[in-house]
């Protein structure tokens, strides 16, 4: 099976993108960190993943039946 292969291209002259680059290359890998990263397996650095707060809740109609067990 061939590799396949994306290159990235970071500007010198702007700053963010510098900052970008220089925060990847303190990875081992920073490849396999991005991919990683695109594959959800790793969050993206400074943004929060809040958990669904009605995971837990059940709906009227399952908590009705529940009491009609007893």
């Amino acid at each position: 099976m061939e590799r396949l292969r994306i290159v990235i291209e970071f500007s010198g002259k702007k700053e963010e993108e510098y900052k970008l680059f220089h925060n990847l290359q303190k990875h081992s890998n920073p490849a396999a960190y991005i991919k990683d990263v695109l594959l959800g397996l790793v969050p993206i650095p400074g943004q929060f993943k809040q958990a669904d707060t009605n995971d837990n809740v059940k709906d009227d109609a399952d908590f009705e039946e529940d009491l009609m067990d007893v």
